[in-house]
């Protein structure tokens, strides 16, 4: 087989390589990325309804406490109430009716506190059931993403292993040191190993090429390589795949 015939092989085999490659890189790198991404996403939702439940959760142990407060205070004022008729005199009777005033102040503070809280509670609860709402919908969303990308990936997959079943029938047929290092710039090139010139630079660096080196290139007697980019060199016209 002559190097023209060799390179339109390594050509053709540069085809299915190229489209391996590009979905090799979606099925390992790009959809794991994105389910990763729509998984964070989902999760960091997730922790703003949690947020709300737990301040929900916060609010109600306050009210507790302020209730706990106000029967405290309902109590001393029963009893300073029931102590008042007992006082003999004007100044402690007084006193007394002053110590009622305050407790009853401090009572209307807790009321309102508790009433504040309940408000609230109520505000909070409002967030949490639309935040509720909204979880189911978008959590029904990412399910249907991830199972498009999970199926992305098999059929990635299948792709992959037909066009490796074709790469190992035409790889047979190239020279054995033409593949091997066809192979090399394969993995060494970002799965690129050879490419055309394109307006007489290289395809894929885009190099300069001087006319001696297309020159080289179009007699085709050996493999011509990028001083660049060190991969092989040919002509697209001379090259019908």
């Amino acid at each position: 087989m002559s190097i023209k015939d060799e390179i339109r092989k390594i050509a053709e085999l540069q085809e299915l390589d190229t489209e391996i490659y590009v979905l090799q890189k979606d099925k390992d790198t790009k959809c794991p990325l994105e389910l990763e991404r729509m998984k964070a996403e989902f999760e960091c939702k997730k922790q703003a309804l949690l947020s709300i439940e737990e301040k929900i959760k916060q609010l109600q142990l306050k009210k507790k406490e302020k209730e706990v407060d106000l029967a405290a205070k309902e109590e001393n004022l029963r009893k300073s109430q029931g102590h008042l008729y007992q006082l003999k005199t004007n100044k402690d009777y007084q006193a007394k009716l002053n110590e009622i005033g305050a407790i009853k102040a401090d009572i209307s503070v807790v009321e309102e506190d508790i009433l504040k809280i309940f408000d609230d509670i109520e505000s909070a609860t409002a967030s949490r059931n639309a935040e509720k709402e909204t979880l189911n919908k978008e959590e029904g969303k990412y399910k249907e993403q991830e199972m498009a990308i999970l199926n992305k990936v098999k059929d990635a997959e299948i792709k992959i292993n037909s066009l490796l079943d074709k790469r190992k029938i035409l790889a047979k047929e190239v020279d054995k040191n033409i593949i091997s290092r066809y192979e090399q710039l394969l993995k060494t090139r970002q799965g690129l190993a050879i490419t055309p010139v394109m307006g007489g630079n290289c395809g894929a660096c885009h190099m300069l090429l001087n006319h001696q080196k297309i020159n080289e290139i179009k007699m085709y007697e050996r493999l011509v390589f990028c001083e660049s980019c060190v991969r092989i060199l040919y002509i697209s016209d001379d090259i019908k795949l």
